[in-house]
């Protein structure tokens, strides 16, 4: 820990504020910098929110009389103003009466959430997602209204964005997947959702239940029928890696690679972990993302086009030469850039010309028949350099 005043604490990139299951004794503002809040599953550390400055984070502990359900880091050099056990009870008890209830309730409700997560697993995402913003909403309709009245907004339903942010500090779920459960329950009427700036950069939604007194039955009864439909399953928060998704499907990791790079996966599938992604990234030299090396291929592993850019000229230039202006023309018409200008430059220019006026005159290629021209070509390619395909 860095440099202590009475009320701030400094700490490092990296250092523990605190873990969970440690006594609750203060809860921290952030001054500067920022905090991770996250669980150990499973051995596998999972960020549950990034705080920035300005927010408050460990009071659930002193207002429901518990110990901490989470663990916290500096995500970055960071000053916290320390707010100690008596400072948060004494704000507590300035509040109405109700408001105290229904904080300590709220508080002692989502522990036990928590502790279903951390011991077994929610059921699923979409019936936690349910449960949390009943309890987010009943205590919203039932604040007293001359503190209502210094809400802005308030009428209008509780703030979307607030909302997911309390629901992500609960539980391991995606942005994704709090969007889709509310986009559910909308389709269906059971919520309204109201974007005050549609169309707009960061529009600003607020959320109402339609009938707060039947919504879990509602739900709980809506999740059944989901779950016979496959549409949600009980298994949401389990995560698997490219090799255990090649084992469930019965193929090899660079079948996958392959696949993702053609985009014949949809982008939804992925999910990745922002910290580790963030580490990762930061190793890297200026201009990496800015674009894509080819990773050199051997020739027993060429098969797809554009892989020609990989065979030397003078091997390309004897197997154009075997090939025809026919199949040197369906080359062309399937290949991308990179690989037509492997091939025209290979190609004397007298029969570049025949070759491209070849191509404009193919209006739709037969695959089939483009696919056997390009296992021909490596074929030639591997016998002139005398390899085998493995």
């Amino acid at each position: 820990m860095a440099s202590t005043s009475a009320n701030i604490k400094s700490f490092f990139k990296g250092q523990e504020i605190f873990k969970e299951g440690q006594e609750s004794s203060v809860a921290y503002m952030i001054k500067k910098g920022a905090v991770n809040i996250y669980k150990v599953v499973n051995n596998e550390k999972i960020i549950l929110s990034r705080l920035s400055e300005g927010e408050i984070f460990g009071e659930m502990g002193i207002i429901g009389g518990g110990n901490r359900s989470a663990c916290a880091e500096a995500a970055e050099y960071c000053d916290l103003v320390v707010l100690t056990d008596t400072i948060m009870l004494k704000l507590l008890e300035q509040s109405p009466k109700t408001i105290q209830y229904l904080a300590r309730l709220l508080v002692k409700r989502l522990e036990r959430v928590g502790d279903m997560v951390q011991a077994k697993g929610h059921r699923s995402n979409f019936v936690s997602v349910c449960r949390i913003l009943d309890l987010c909403y009943r205590n919203h309709i039932n604040m007293p209204r001359d503190q209502a009245k210094k809400e802005r907004n308030h009428d209008l339903g509780l703030e979307y964005n607030k909302l997911c942010k309390t629901i992500r500090s609960i539980i391991l779920v995606s942005q994704s997947d709090i969007d889709a459960v509310i986009a559910k329950l909308k389709s269906l009427k059971i919520v309204e959702v109201k974007d005050l700036r549609a169309g707009k950069a960061f529009p600003e939604k607020y959320l109402q239940i339609v009938d707060p007194n039947t919504f879990l039955e509602v739900t709980n009864n809506l999740y059944k029928e989901l779950k016979k439909s496959s549409e949600f399953t009980s298994s949401e928060l389990q995560v698997v890696d490219i090799y255990e998704i090649s084992r469930m499907l019965e193929t090899e990791p660079k079948i996958l690679y392959k696949k993702i790079a053609q985009e014949d996966f949809p982008e939804t599938m992925f999910m990745f972990d922002r910290q580790k992604v963030s580490e990762w990234a930061a190793g890297k030299e200026p201009g990496y993302f800015s674009k894509v090396k080819k990773k050199k291929k051997n020739i027993d592993e060429l098969e797809d086009i554009e892989d020609i850019v990989y065979v030397d000229n003078a091997t390309l230039k004897e197997v154009f030469n075997r090939l025809g202006y026919h199949k040197l023309g369906l080359l062309m018409s399937i290949a991308e850039d990179d690989a037509r200008k492997k091939i025209l430059a290979n190609l004397a220019k007298k029969i570049a010309k025949i070759v491209q006026e070849e191509v404009a005159g193919k209006e739709n290629v037969d695959p089939s028949e483009a696919e056997d021209v390009v296992m021909e070509l490596f074929e030639l390619v591997r016998e002139i350099k005398g390899v085998s395909k493995k």
